[in-house]
């Protein structure tokens, strides 16, 4: 993550330079479109934050997989994750966490894992949420906190995994990372992985009973340590200077 934001500073100094042609990619995956609403989860930075230092970072995941104990799952709907970072008066690095808003996505096995699944009947859903956490990094925002819901009328509307006080950490490193444009707006085009979060148990399940939540956890093998865990993810990612935002800056 460090690598990313050194090179969105880079990138759009060099956006400057050239006049602001970069090379023109499609908006293939979920046909993704840049606009003014990319900054409306940017969160409101502290009263004693030096506004010129901060940034908000808009990343939309386009596509990538996840591995979480033993499900293993496509990401097949876009996942918004907005994030900033400056520093404060003192000089000390801070945070801000704006959002993660993601569209459910159907889990492979459904309730029950294959062989046995069961077309509607036993279809289970995901949806990704953010919790909130989010730390300072030396340049770039890192340990973003999520948690999944699972859905599916037999789980109820508070089944977990992970949680506010207990959040997967996403901590991603940047592989590859490229300047496009997209409707002509500069965007960086990226490939991140991350294979060292762990994934705690199941929570809230059906009426939060122990047999539901551990069913859940049988089927998901949780929880599931640091290491047995993947993910790769490709972003669109965007950055906005908060004197841009000023009426999200003290």
């Amino acid at each position: 993550m460090r690598v990313l934001a050194r090179h969105l500073v880079i990138g759009s100094a060099a956006v400057v330079l050239l006049g602001g042609m970069a090379t023109p990619t499609q908006a293939a995956a979920y046909d993704y479109h840049p606009s003014e609403a990319d900054w409306s989860d940017c969160p409101k930075i502290p009263r004693n934050a030096r506004t010129d230092t901060w940034s908000c970072v808009f990343i939309i995941t386009v596509g990538g997989t996840m591995k979480l104990g033993k499900i293993e799952q496509d990401i097949s709907q876009p996942l918004r994750i907005t994030v900033a970072q400056g520093r404060l008066e003192d000089g000390s690095a801070a945070a801000a966490f704006g959002g993660v808003k993601g569209d459910r996505m159907k889990v492979p096995g459904g309730l029950i894992g294959a062989p046995f699944e069961v077309p509607k009947l036993t279809d289970v859903y995901v949806e990704t949420q953010g919790t909130g956490r989010v730390d300072a990094g030396p340049i770039f925002p890192t340990n973003v906190g999520v948690k999944l819901r699972m859905i599916h009328s037999l789980l109820g509307k508070k089944c977990y995994i992970g949680g506010d006080a207990d959040p997967i950490l996403l901590k991603p490193d940047v592989t590859s990372l490229d300047l496009t444009s997209i409707d002509g707006v500069p965007v960086f085009k990226v490939t991140a992985k991350d294979s060292r979060f762990a994934v705690p148990k199941a929570s809230g399940c059906g009426l939060n009973w122990g047999l539901v939540n551990t069913a859940v956890n049988v089927r998901a093998g949780l929880p599931s340590p640091s290491g047995n865990n993947s993910a790769e993810f490709q972003w669109f990612v965007r950055g906005k200077s908060y004197t841009e935002l000023p009426g999200l800056a003290p």
